[in-house]
């Protein structure tokens, strides 16, 4: 796999400024593009049904979404999956509680018929887990759960259950994905079809998955720049964060673009995308440190170029052969791994970039940086005096200490 020459010099450092000038700018407009258009979250993340059925003979996607039409289903809620072959539907709908304020309508008119009017004082409905609709009457009346019942009976689907608060009650409702399986069983009526799938989301739920995959995320970035500060050292830890947000927001904002759903199995994506780039950083981090030990005296742009140039070969050898990979997962895994095997591609190829032309530079950066923190942040040594004038630091003595060694290695 050595495909590259053996002494390459490629100066990467030397055009540092043109890389961080397109690197700014393509994770600038990802942010903007982001924060304007939005990512088209899954119902992971919105809340919602998806069911997937699959036909055993052949069915035309017009008859499936004829067969929605009286939900107040739209066209697009129905996609093909597969090839056309299969047979294979995806019913996608975010508002599951479609269908349901004509039944809370009978349900009221019919408790009003019972009890009065004014017996209902608060209707909610609710759908985060099931349809549901919760029912605050008024104080004073007494209710049993048998007797509201038989007051809804010929409304179908409707069951009654007690409810934690004072004077509440609620009223399970047949939910959307049932609707669904219903109104294809009546409009296929002898056509058999298989539920391959049913998922269902709450709003509530989904956007509290959608917060934590996030905090996740901004959790991981934090103890990795930890992690290279005590690892390596706090020279080296901001450009590893930077490559690493640098790769979330390119493939963030290609997804936005192309409107493909970001969805729990995206979050995954992205988390792995973290750990392949942080892993191709340190290998190159761990060659510039063992030759910083090596050469002491080379200046630092010279010998981060040259320890990018020797690790080269390999972060393409591996780049290649996870590509080849991930690619057979894209062509061939079908559309349920499809939206995580296209993340994992651009990740390898943008966090491959990232550890080569954003984390390296960042090193110069810092390198300038530091002593200004070590200046506010570490207390004077005391007893420890350079040339009459201030106390010295750590790097300092480990510097004299170094030199101190190297001469008596000469004198040896």
């Amino acid at each position: 796999m050595n495909f590259l020459k053996p002494k390459n010099s490629i100066d990467f450092i030397g055009k540092r400024k043109i890389f961080g000038s397109i690197s700014a700018f393509l994770v600038l407009v990802s942010i903007v593009v982001t924060a304007v258009i939005q990512p088209n979250w899954g119902i992971d993340f919105t809340g919602g049904t998806e069911i997937t059925i699959k036909f055993d003979e052949d069915i035309d996607i017009g008859e499936v979404r004829g067969a929605l039409t009286t939900l107040g289903l739209g066209d697009d809620a129905v996609q093909q999956i597969n090839d056309e072959a299969d047979n294979e539907y995806s019913i996608r709908v975010r508002d599951t509680t479609i269908g349901a304020e004509e039944v809370e309508a009978e349900v009221l008119s019919a408790l009003a018929t019972q009890y009065g009017a004014d017996f209902v004082v608060n209707p909610r409905l609710d759908a985060q887990v099931t349809t549901r609709l919760i029912i605050e009457h008024k104080p004073g009346v007494e209710v049993d759960m048998e007797t509201l019942g038989q007051a809804l009976v010929g409304i179908e689907g409707a069951k009654v259950k007690s409810y934690a608060e004072e004077n509440t009650f609620q009223v399970e409702l047949t939910g959307l994905s049932a609707k669904i399986q219903t109104s294809i069983e009546e409009a296929f009526v002898g056509r058999q079809f298989k539920v391959r799938s049913l998922d269902s989301v709450g709003p509530k739920v989904g956007g509290d998955l959608r917060n934590q995959g996030l905090l996740a995320m901004g959790a991981t970035l934090g103890l990795i720049l930890l992690y290279i500060a005590f690892r390596f050292d706090v020279v080296f830890a901001p450009g590893a964060i930077l490559a690493l947000v640098h790769d979330v927001a390119l493939t963030l904002g290609l997804f936005t673009v192309l409107q493909l759903e970001v969805n729990l199995s995206m979050i995954g994506a992205l988390l792995t995308i973290i750990g392949y780039s942080l892993n191709d950083t340190i290998v190159v981090y761990d060659r510039i440190r063992e030759n910083m030990r090596r050469y002491r005296r080379t200046e630092t742009p010279k010998l981060i170029n040259d320890s990018l140039n020797e690790t080269l070969g390999r972060t393409l050898a591996t780049s290649i052969t996870t590509l080849l990979g991930i690619g057979a997962l894209l062509l061939l895994g079908g559309p349920v791994i499809r939206n995580f095997a296209l993340a994992m591609c651009i990740g390898i190829v943008v966090g491959t970039y990232s550890s080569i032309v954003v984390a390296t530079p960042s090193i110069l950066i810092m390198e300038k940086v530091k002593p200004v923190l070590v200046k506010w942040l570490t207390p004077a040594t005391p007893g420890v005096v350079f040339d009459g004038q201030e106390s010295a630091t750590v790097d300092d003595l480990k510097d004299v200490s170094d030199e101190d060694e190297m001469a008596e290695d000469g004198q040896a």
